[in-house]
């Protein structure tokens, strides 16, 4: 997990730092904002006394080739990408002690994961403005041959935005474990299952091809999860959940939350078992998503002034 981000509360907020974990980087680490398995982000100022997120590797894998190579290639593939659904990357470097890290922009929010502890599930129309953004920069991911792999309700984030920002209602974070297709292997472990057990798709689990359709069938539970507060198959534990995207038959939406026929076949169609039924690309998905979403709208479901989060996220407490 990588948060780009301040949580001012609760258990998840910035914990201090007792010494500087960035040496001979320009950057001055002041507290950590979150840590994932081989990683940890720090708001850190630089010598230009702008605060940013920075992202460094761990020092129990400095002598991991692999752990090197995620790294490096998450901050490359990330500095080449310009989309308003992406958390731009300004600086890539070394520490002295030859620690990969990249500083990025620091945003103002909370992840999807966070707003549906906080508030529960999301209303239909927002839920998907919200994933039609996600996929515009998925979309923008897989067009430079990218291929996400683990996106979930902790790697999609809320910002606030500010009038006239170009930054989208959600942006796509962590590419920690992304693929870049057509490249050279790293020095990786292929035969290991990455990703979160609760959005893997089934080419994952298979050891299988992946491509931008991995991406949407995640994309598809995320959604399912946003709309319903839980996911469509009733199983619990790693074993248990990738056993069920393999051979189980998901839950429908319509019987979990009171959304329109359309919308209901259009997440269905997200989480196909099998790749060549999904949408074809994470653009093609919110294409139809956005008409889903003003379905839900003009049903009277949804006002569509809801669609903006702002004044949701202004009432975080």
């Amino acid at each position: 997990m990588t948060m780009q981000a301040i949580p001012t509360t609760g258990r998840h907020a910035p914990s201090r730092i007792l010494h500087d974990p960035l040496p001979g980087t320009g950057y001055r680490a002041l507290r950590r904002l979150g840590a994932g398995a081989s990683s940890e982000v720090f708001e850190a100022v630089g010598v230009d006394r702008v605060r940013r997120a920075v992202k460094v590797l761990r020092s129990v894998f400095a002598d991991t080739p692999e752990a090197i190579f995620r790294l490096e290639q998450e901050g490359r593939a990330l500095a080449a990408l310009d989309h308003p659904s992406l958390v731009p990357v300004v600086d890539v470097g070394t520490t002295l002690s030859g620690r990969p890290f990249f500083a990025m922009p620091l945003l103002d929010g909370e992840t999807v994961r966070g707003r549906l502890l906080r508030r529960g599930p999301f209303a239909p129309a927002v839920a998907c403005a919200v994933m039609a953004d996600a996929l515009a920069g998925l979309d923008a991911a897989h067009g430079a041959g990218l291929v996400h792999r683990d996106v979930k309700p902790a790697n999609l984030f809320l910002p606030r935005r500010a009038p006239g920002s170009r930054t989208k209602r959600c942006v796509v974070l962590d590419f920690g474990i992304a693929k870049m297709l057509g490249a050279p292997g790293g020095p990786t472990t292929e035969s290991r299952v990455l990703g979160t057990p609760r959005f893997l798709a089934p080419e994952q689990i298979l050891g299988g091809r992946v491509d931008a359709r991995t991406d949407v069938y995640a994309a598809g539970l995320v959604l399912f999860e946003m709309i319903t507060g839980r996911g469509p198959f009733d199983a619990s534990g790693s074993i248990e959940l990738m056993r069920a995207h393999l051979e189980a038959t998901p839950r429908s939406l319509r019987d979990l939350a009171p959304v329109s026929t359309e919308l209901e076949h259009v997440v269905a169609r997200a989480i196909a078992r099998s790749p060549s039924r999904r949408w074809p690309s994470a653009r093609a998905f919110a294409a139809v998503l956005e008409r889903a979403a003003g379905c839900e709208v003009r049903r009277g479901r949804e006002p569509a002034t809801r669609i903006d989060l702002a004044p949701e996220l202004e009432t975080a407490q």
